[in-house]
Formats: structure tokens, sequence, C-alpha cells
């Protein structure tokens, strides 16, 4: 393949990867008022989240300043990012397989990392030496990555298939992220296995990507295997594993948020009530063109 192929291809699906992204953060942004979980402790409450209080026992709460801590909050977050804490407790039988996958993914990414450490040293000329030391360590955690990877993938994918409690609600999407993350990982393995030096042709072709260079050139294993990480990468923003996104609006704008109204969220209110209701039900009765303020002004007049 030449090398206008490895530009162009790759860098068209790093910028459709950004956009589509972008715009689902700002999709989400957009999104109605949230329905707060107004429940409490809240991790940020310094004072009182260690005994589940809020806040709103303070006497004259409105008028005391408050004092928040997100060192609870880095500490949950570290916990659920790195340990799998809430699958730990929710459902232990998939830890292990959640776990090795998740690890196998941070390590490729990390791995990634290196190999583009390692082109920028090719670039500026860093002695051979100190290039060793990191080449050596990018290839350990990628074969580490690849392999945890794909134990991971692969478990899940016999679990959700012969647990009936699973199997009842997988579907083919779900099956299909983790073949497709298999994919990833094993073709990693057999690009790793079949290359006499796998960590210096990594950071060659990165050097040769970020440089524009017409020279670049992967063939066999290890073109197949960026060619489908790159795939899934573009595949990724389409999917629910952006959840390593939405999970922080899920937590700090859904869990966590306990500020109170201020006059930017009072607006926001007043304009979601007066959306047009265009339905009704046993337990909604509207004329069309009726706001739900309308709607619900005529159940309180009721009562």
């Amino acid at each position: 393949m030449t090398g206008f192929f490895w530009h162009f291809f790759i860098y068209i699906i790093l910028f459709l990867f950004l956009v589509i992204m972008a715009y689902r953060i700002l999709s989400i942004l957009r999104m109605p008022v949230h329905l707060r979980w107004e429940l409490a402790p809240v991790l940020h409450d310094k004072e009182r989240y260690r005994y589940g209080g809020s806040y709103l026992e303070e006497y004259e709460w409105w008028g005391k300043e408050r004092h928040k801590s997100y060192l609870p909050v880095i500490a949950y977050m570290a916990g659920e990012i790195l340990l799998m804490k809430g699958v730990w407790k929710n459902n232990r039988s998939l830890w292990p397989f959640s776990f090795t996958l998740h690890y196998g993914i941070y390590l490729v990414i990390i791995s990634v990392i290196l190999h583009f450490i390692n082109a920028m040293f090719i670039v500026s000329g860093t002695p051979a030496a100190v290039m060793d030391v990191f080449r050596g360590i990018a290839a350990v955690i990628g074969i580490v990555g690849y392999i945890i990877g794909s134990i991971g993938a692969v478990g899940l994918m016999f679990k959700r298939y012969l647990d009936r409690n699973y199997r009842a609600y997988s579907s083919f999407s779900a099956y299909f992220k983790l073949i497709f993350l298999a994919a990833i990982f094993i073709s990693g393995i057999i690009a790793w296995v079949s290359s006499v030096n796998y960590a210096t042709e990594m950071s060659v072709f990165t050097r040769d990507l970020f440089t524009l260079d017409s020279g670049i050139t992967a063939t066999g294993a290890l073109a197949a295997h960026i060619i489908i990480t790159s795939v899934f990468v573009l595949y990724l923003p389409f999917t629910d594993m952006v959840h390593f996104i939405t999970k922080f609006f899920t937590y700090h704008s859904v869990r966590w948020d306990d500020e109170p109204q201020d006059e930017k969220m009072v607006k926001k209110l007043r304009d979601l009530i007066a959306q047009p209701l265009t339905w009704s039900g046993p337990h909604v009765k509207s004329d069309r063109g009726n706001s739900w303020g309308d709607m619900v002004q005529k159940e309180n007049g009721k009562e």
C-alpha cells in the first residue's frame, strides 16, 4: 500500500472520529435539563458525605458558603476506572473478563502513546540507548495488552452466550462489538509475533505518518492490524462504548449535581414547561397545542 493510502485513510478516520465525538458531546450538552437524583451523600460535600448528609440540612443554607472537596470524587472515579468497582459490586461474575478487557484497552492505548514518543525520538535524534528502552517498554506493554484484551473479549462473548441470564438480552450489536475488539487484539498478537521488531516497525510507521513521509509502509499482519484498529476507531462513536465520555455527564451532571437553582436554570425550566404538549393518554388529558404548564395548572385546579 502506498504512502498516500495510509495518510488519507488514517487522517480521514481521525477527522471523522473527532467530528462525530464532538457532535455527540454537543448533543448531550444541548439536551433538556436532566432529572437530578437529589440523593445524599454527594461526594464533593466535604463536611457531610461520610455520614450521608447534605448542605440542605443547614439552617438558612442559601446564605452560607459551601465547602467542596474533589478528592473523594477523584478516588471514586479512580476506583471505577482502574478497579471496575461497580462491576465487582453489582455483577461479580462478569468482573474478571470485563477487567481484563478494559486493561487490554488501557495497555494498548499506552503502547500507542509510547510509539508516538518513540517516533518523536527518531525525528529529534535521541540517543539509541534511550529509544531502545522506550521501544522495549512499548513492546512488552503492547503484547500484554493484546493477550489480556483477547481473553476479556472472548470471555465476555462466551459468558453472554453460555449464561442464560445474559443471553436473553445480548443483542447482535453486543456480540459484534466484542468480536470487533477481539479482532483488534488477536490481529495485534499476530502482528507482534510475525514482526522482527514490532515496536521499531510501529515507531517508524508512526513517524512517517506524522511527518507525511511518502515512503510510509506497512505490510502483512501489521497492515491488517492497523486497518482493523482504524475502522474500529471510526465505528466507536456510533456505539454505547462512548460511555467513557457519557459517564462524566451521568455522574457529574445527574448523580452529583446538587447545585441550587439559579436564574439560568429557572429560565431553562420555564422554557421546557412552555413547550407544546402534542399527545394525550389516560394520565395526561390535553388538547393539541396546550403546554405542559397549562396541563399542570388544570390538574392543580381540579385538586
